[in-house]
Order: C-alpha cells, then structure tokens, then sequence
C-alpha cells in the first residue's frame, strides 16, 4: 500500500537501533529485499523497497537489547509532549528540530515503553506498507495493559475494548496487548513492530537461517523472532 499521508496519532514511522550495523543491514536486506542507504552524518541509514521509504537503522543509543521504534505523527510536538508527561510519561528527548525534515521526541509511557513522537516537516513517513517486507502493525509488549490503555486514551485517543486487549488507532488500525516473552527485565514493556509476509513460516525459517532465533508462534499464524542482534520483530499475514 502506497501511503502520502499519515493519520495524526497515528505510526508514521519505524527505526532500529543497533549495535551492529553491518550485520543489521545485511539481515534485513537479505530478508526483506530493502536497499539500506549509506549513513548520514549521525549514521542514520534510511531503508527503501522498489524506491519507497519503509524504515531506517541507526547506531543503538541505548543499553541492552535492541529495539525497534515506532514513530507517532503529531500535529503539535510540544503539546503532544506536555500532555505525555501530564498523563505520567517521561519525556527523554524533549522536541527538536532535525533540520526541514521535522520536529522529533522520545519518551517512555507509563508501562516504560520506549515511544517516538513526530512532528512532520519534508519527511512525512513510510511511503509503503501492509506488503511484504513492510510495516504491518504494532502491539503492546506488557504485563500493564490497563495502566497503558488509561495512558494512550487521553494521550494519543487511541480507543481501547473493554477487556484492555486491543487498542484501536485512529487510521483504524489496531494494536493487540500481550505478556512480553522470556525472563522479567527491568525494560519490561515494549512496542512490538510487525512485517507483512505471504508466507510467516517459510520467512521465519529464512530469517532463522540467517541468524535470527524464534521466540514464539501465535495461534493465528504470526510469528515473533529476534534478529542477530537481538532485537524482537514479527511477521504476519494479518493487516492490523
């Protein structure tokens, strides 16, 4: 799906931060075809599919594992901010220009999952998703759905059903909660980012054969695994 413009309070964007470029861009571009540009000065690469912005990886800023971001598109980046810290978030990069491509934040919510906030300028976002090897959806890592449902409800009006399972965005997609795997860690919660596949079990067999591990399978389908560097990632068949 070819996209021009991002819903407001809706994800717009995707980064990766990593540890090791080299071995990031090879698995990414090896599983998902992307063309990974050189780096800019901050060593920010921008990643494309047939000509068309899916994603970027940059050096990792932070310690322990991996993580991919997900980037909410905000018509005012400060106010956005000063609700954020209102509502219980901790704002970690207060709003700053990058140049004429936009405004960015960074925070972590209350259930302490990282999250980006954007203020567009030239760059808008993902020009392609819901096609294979693009952005299909997000969901909630966290042991906290509630705590996180009264957060995003006043912070970004992301409906959530009555159970706190789903969070609904407004370019109605959805967002499904769910326990985070492996041993608690003080990082507990976290945005998963999930990549549309025709096919999440042969993908899955392909990515592990080039270095990811398997972390588990859904009963629908969906598949979650962690690259080579250790940073979760799914695939799935289901547009969300």
């Amino acid at each position: 799906m070819n996209i021009t413009r991002h819903p407001e309070d809706s994800v717009s964007w995707i980064d990766l931060g990593t540890p090791d470029m080299e071995t990031t861009t090879a698995f990414y571009t090896a599983l998902f075809g992307w063309i990974v540009a050189p780096p800019d000065p901050n060593g920010y690469r921008l990643c494309t599919l047939r000509g068309q912005l899916v994603a970027a990886l940059g050096p990792a800023e932070d310690p322990g594992a991996p993580y991919w971001t997900i980037n909410v598109t905000v018509s005012d980046i400060q106010t956005t901010a000063t609700r954020f810290t209102s509502l219980g978030a901790q704002i970690i990069v207060g709003p700053t220009q990058v140049g004429m491509l936009g405004h960015a934040a960074v925070a972590l919510d209350p259930v302490g999952a990282p999250i980006s906030l954007w203020q567009p300028g030239t760059h808008t976002g993902m020009q392609l998703t819901h096609e294979p090897g693009t952005f299909a959806g997000i969901s909630l890592l966290t042991d906290h759905p509630e705590h996180a449902a009264a957060f995003y409800r006043p912070a970004l009006h992301w409906s959530s059903d009555p159970e706190h399972t789903e969070f609904r965005l407004p370019d109605n997609s959805t967002a499904a909660t769910s326990p985070p795997p492996g041993r608690p860690t003080a990082q507990r919660s976290l945005w998963l980012v999930s990549f549309a596949s025709n096919r999440p079990d042969a993908d899955a067999e392909q990515a592990r054969q080039l270095g990811a591990t398997s972390v588990r399978q859904d009963s629908n389908g969906d598949v979650v695994l962690r690259d080579p560097t250790g940073a979760l990632f799914g695939l799935t068949q289901h547009i969300r």
